[in-house]
């Protein structure tokens, strides 16, 4: 179990940067099937945890959804979250199509998609984004 490098901290804004600071990564040898990633409050679970430069957009996902945890804690966000895919299932009828469709993961695909397109600068050896 890790925390948020400095250089995460600064790259990924996505998420106040003291609730960042208390964010948890947690390597997992094995998710769900097709799953890379997982949050649980403030905790990321992941498979490979490799990327610490502040440059990977799966976990700007997660924090996305430590943020929504945090804003409506953990009975009203699993009560959605898990409402929501259930509205999803019964329309789609396909897992998948189903999960994409939920609320909470339209924004975390959302947000780390713009939050990818962001200016970058090089910074010792690397790249941030800038904010612009």
């Amino acid at each position: 179990m890790r925390a948020l490098t400095d250089r995460e901290l600064d790259a990924y804004n996505m998420l106040p940067r003291p609730l960042a600071g208390r964010v948890r990564i947690v390597k997992v040898p094995v998710l769900t099937p097709g799953t890379a990633g997982m949050t649980l409050g403030r905790f990321v679970l992941l498979t490979n945890d490799t990327d610490r430069d502040g440059t990977c957009q799966l976990l700007a996902h997660e924090l996305v959804h430590v943020r929504q945890w945090h804003e409506l804690g953990a009975p009203r966000f699993l009560f959605r979250y898990l409402r929501s895919y259930a509205q999803q299932l019964v329309r789609h009828r396909h897992h998948q199509r189903a999960y994409r469709a939920i609320t909470f993961e339209v924004e975390a695909y959302n947000v780390a998609d713009v939050w990818m397109r962001m200016d970058r600068i090089s910074v010792a050896g690397g790249e941030i984004p800038t904010g612009r």
